[in-house]
């Protein structure tokens, strides 16, 4: 299969004033006038048959090659710019038929699931003139800008499924500059000393180095027990040609000259799972007992703890270990690398638990718990200096309430109820440390927010809808007490209903009306620590009452009337302003022209 597209897109302009002027662009002999040029070529070349013997199967059929070519230009009356770009893919992907062995009753695969290689080219060539007139003149033209790539990336990858509920992936991602930068500069120098050659062939200087890898176990132990682990790395190297000042090794002024580079790493490992009491219930007591039907009420309780380890280095000379690119060791082998302290580094630990509860006519509870303990080093001077956070959210949980009454009865005027409330309390604390040796500045928040809700749904497609917001924060920084309090009320009353006399002409809409208000209160006060009371220095209200009533009218257009009244209030520096608005407006929707 070779699919070949051929793309050609021409534009350009006759503009009567110049740009920005009022200056006639005819009465200006050789007016650069605006033009774009665009041509694509793109081709992709694979073996769709299936090949007869195995090792053509196994070469062959997975190949694939693809490439594009790029080129055009586009002109201004200031400016000029062309350019072309091209780029060749070779690829390899292989998804084999699955080997198994049976081994203690387990089906053991030998084999890897998917193997994928990658080995591409691209290049890009452009340049951009830039002129002080718009006409052509022999002394107008400014040094160019140029630009110039040429890369070559390999990447190949492997995935494994060993067990059922075992995945594991590597993946490595190289890429090379093919770039010559001459030996008149210093970079230039050591950039020819590190080219490295490949089946006598130059291959330029890697610049870029990726390593991915992960592990995912999801076992089937029980029904009613979910065990999970996964465990992540991701390793980059990237080394910068185009730096002003090379580096020395070790940071020693005697030390051999090397290319400035960069590189990183991250892990994360999650361990977690879910309990299902009553799936526990069951297959203890049986499923027809009714101890285990009362368990079956509390939803799966959900236990995770995650840990996550990076750091990143500047100004770093060679490749790390591959114990550090594969993320291995412990906090202090992310922290320093050969002697060198990472730029940054920080360590994250999180431990959360949730579950609910179903309790009968039609109310429902939720509990969440969770905690983050955080530690960040950053680089000072010559020694790296930690910032310690500590957050703990609970309690935290919701309680909803939702019933449908009988028809008999109140559900005749109410035949839907929807309540919910819900609380959360944040504490966090952060240790940073100051200047001054063994002395940290210690920052204790606190956090509160309630949020209760009620939604009726009334006789003759009436809804109301209530909700009250209130949150209280405290934040205790150098003895002082930041004490800040939000409180807002929003009502919302939904309905529709048909114009007056049942439409004019076609008009049979129905007019659809929402009238809402609003009440909002933020305040802020400070209580130094030889005050004996919190100064208010922040003190807004907001009071808004807005109703809109809209309609469709015959054929494609629409109509609708908003009013509305803002009440702002800013008492720390005694202002009110309030606005009323009425807002009338008409739609419509047309299209012209004629379909065949």
């Amino acid at each position: 299969s070779l699919p070949v597209t051929v793309s050609r897109t021409v534009a350009a302009s006759d503009p009567f004033y110049l740009t920005n002027t009022d200056i006639r662009a005819d009465a200006l002999p050789g007016l650069r006038r605006p033009h774009a040029t665009n041509t694509a070529y793109t081709f992709a070349a694979r073996h769709i048959r299936r090949s007869p013997r195995l090792l053509s199967r196994i070469l062959i059929d997975p190949l694939s090659l693809s490439g594009a070519f790029n080129t055009g230009g586009s002109r201004s009356e200031l400016a000029q710019a062309t350019g072309s770009a091209y780029g060749l893919n070779l690829d390899w992907t292989l998804v084999p038929a699955a080997r198994t062995l049976r081994f203690a009753g387990v089906n053991l695969r030998l084999n890897p699931s998917t193997l994928n290689f990658r080995s591409g080219f691209s290049a890009t060539d452009a340049q951009r003139f830039t002129f002080t007139v718009p006409i052509p003149r022999i002394d107008d033209t400014l040094p160019p800008s140029l630009s110039k790539t040429r890369l070559w990336r390999n990447s190949g990858r492997v995935d494994l499924l060993p067990l059922t509920g075992l995945q594991l992936s590597v993946e490595a991602v190289s890429t090379r500059d093919l770039r010559d930068y001459g030996d008149s500069t210093t970079m230039g120098r050591l950039l020819r000393e590190e080219r490295e050659t490949f089946l006598g062939k130059d291959v330029g200087v890697e610049t870029q180095r990726s390593l991915t890898s992960s592990f995912n176990l999801t076992p089937r132990v029980l029904g009613w027990l979910r065990p999970r682990f996964a465990a992540l790395s991701g390793f980059t190297f990237t080394r910068d040609p185009n730096a002003r000042q090379p580096v020395r090794t070790n940071g020693d002024s005697a030390g051999e000259f090397r290319v400035p580079a960069a590189f990183n790493n991250t892990r994360r490992v999650d361990l977690g799972g879910q309990l299902d009491l009553g799936g526990l219930a069951k297959s203890i007591l049986g499923d027809s007992s009714r101890l285990a039907s009362l368990f079956t009420r509390i939803a799966p309780l959900d236990l995770a703890f995650g840990r996550q380890r990076g750091s990143s280095f500047n100004l770093a000379t060679d490749l790390p270990g591959l114990g550090y690119r594969l993320g291995f060791g412990n906090m202090d082998a992310f922290r320093t690398v050969n002697g060198q302290l990472a730029t940054s580094a920080v360590e994250n630990k999180i431990f959360s638990a949730g579950s609910g509860l179903t309790l009968g006519l039609g109310l429902r509870a939720t509990a969440t718990f969770r905690q983050t303990d955080n530690v960040a080093w950053t680089l000072r001077s010559d020694e790296q200096v930690p910032l310690r956070s500590h957050t703990q959210d609970w309690p935290s949980g919701q309680v909803g309430w939702t019933l449908t009454p009988s028809k008999q009865g109140v559900g005749k005027f109410i035949p839907r109820i929807a309540a919910q409330v819900t609380y959360r309390k944040s504490q966090t604390k952060v240790e940073q440390p100051t200047f001054e040796s063994g002395r940290s500045v210690v920052t204790h928040t606190t956090d509160e927010a309630l949020n209760p809700s009620l939604s009726l749904t009334l006789l003759g497609g009436l809804l109301v809808t209530t909700d009250w917001a209130r949150a209280q924060g405290d934040r205790l920084a150098a003895g002082s007490l930041f004490r800040s309090e939000r409180n807002a009320q929003n009502t919302t009353l939904s309905f529709s209903f048909k114009p007056p006399g049942g439409g004019v002409g076609r008009w049979r809409s129905n007019i659809r009306t929402n009238a809402g208000y609003t009440v909002t209160a933020n305040t802020t006060c400070l209580q130094s620590a030889a005050a004996a009371g919190c100064v208010p220095y922040v003190d807004s209200r907001q009071a808004q009452a807005q109703l809109t009533m809209d309609t469709d009218l015959p054929s494609n257009m629409g109509a609708g009337l908003q009013m509305a009244y803002v009440l702002n209030e800013e008492r720390q520096t005694n202002r009110k302003i309030s606005q009323f608005v009425i807002t009338a407006f008409v739609q419509l929707s047309t299209s012209v022209g004629q379909l065949k």
